[in-house]
């Protein structure tokens, strides 16, 4: 099979479980890029909270980023696509985190907005919450009550939080919206939080990474996809090559056809120099 893209999930395939890029990881993306291959990056992270792992990897392409509900091109800096949740919805979905005792974190475009979250005001942020808004370096904006906020803007929404009242929540949400929404949760092991997301229901990271390569014209078996978590199903399980990383969670290890070694072992730059080596790649053309 000839290859021509890869999408790489950033947390737990990219970067190293304290959260860095391996010097080594690098390397062996530069040298996919140099062999030929379009390395688009497909993260659950917005434009704002990937900035640093761009920078580290000096890597600026077409990238998907909020799990795949944006695709933005990170070199010059324009939204190509975006699925932006339906206001009314949100506003319901905000209600429920809201009487749930959370305050609700609402992603919004930061392209249109100039800032990457509202936050509701009158419920008190926990420390995970708060502790991910000033690990990511994110711009908050405080609303009195979320529910009843516009949300023409609005992305994702969710909480941070620990394991188990993520779990509550997700359940109470499930339970109210059933499949009126895309509900799932991620752990962030290098920074130890618990998140959970809310998108629209069309939302996942191989649609973004379609996106991507209908603009170049790669075919879905021409594209190698490789992940850990649960947001990284659907572009490991339909890509030409699924790849699930060594710490992958079982559900992504279910649908993957090869399982390579975990971040902790560099396992990606080994994945990228063995495909490089020996499998036929069709460089990209200008």
């Amino acid at each position: 099979m000839s290859y021509r893209m890869i999408a790489i999930d950033l947390d737990g395939t990219l970067l190293s479980p304290d959260g860095t890029v391996s010097p080594r990881n690098k390397a062996a993306v530069h040298r996919a890029l140099k062999a030929g291959l379009l390395i688009c990056f497909a993260t659950g992270r917005n434009w704002t909270e990937s900035q640093t792992v761009l920078n580290a990897v000096s890597h600026y392409s077409t990238a998907v980023f909020v799990g795949g509900a944006m695709v933005i091109d990170t070199g010059q800096r324009i939204t190509l696509h975006r699925t932006a949740m339906e206001p009314a919805l949100a506003r319901e979905v905000c209600q429920a985190i809201e009487q749930a005792g959370h305050a609700a974190l609402a992603l919004q475009d930061t392209t249109q907005t100039g800032i990457d979250y509202l936050v509701t005001a009158n419920v008190r942020m926990n420390a995970a919450t708060a502790d991910w808004m000033r690990v990511t370096m994110a711009k908050l904006q405080f609303v009195e009550n979320l529910s009843q906020h516009p949300h023409e803007h609005t992305i994702r929404l969710g909480i941070c939080a620990d394991r188990d009242e993520v779990a509550r929540v997700r359940h109470l949400l499930r339970d109210r919206f059933g499949d009126r929404i895309l509900c799932q949760s991620l752990y962030v092991a290098a920074y130890g939080v618990e998140v959970l997301e809310v998108f629209d229901p069309a939302v996942n990271k191989w649609e973004g990474v379609l996106h991507v390569a209908r603009l170049h014209n790669i075919a879905p078996e021409q594209i190698v996809a490789i992940g850990d978590d649960i947001n990284d199903v659907a572009m490991v399980k339909n890509a030409g090559l699924g790849v699930a990383m060594g710490n992958a969670r079982p559900e992504l290890i279910a649908v993957a056809r090869r399982v390579i070694k975990s971040n902790s072992e560099d396992g990606l730059a080994e994945f990228l120099d063995e495909l490089v080596a020996s499998h036929e790649v069709e460089p990209m053309t200008q």
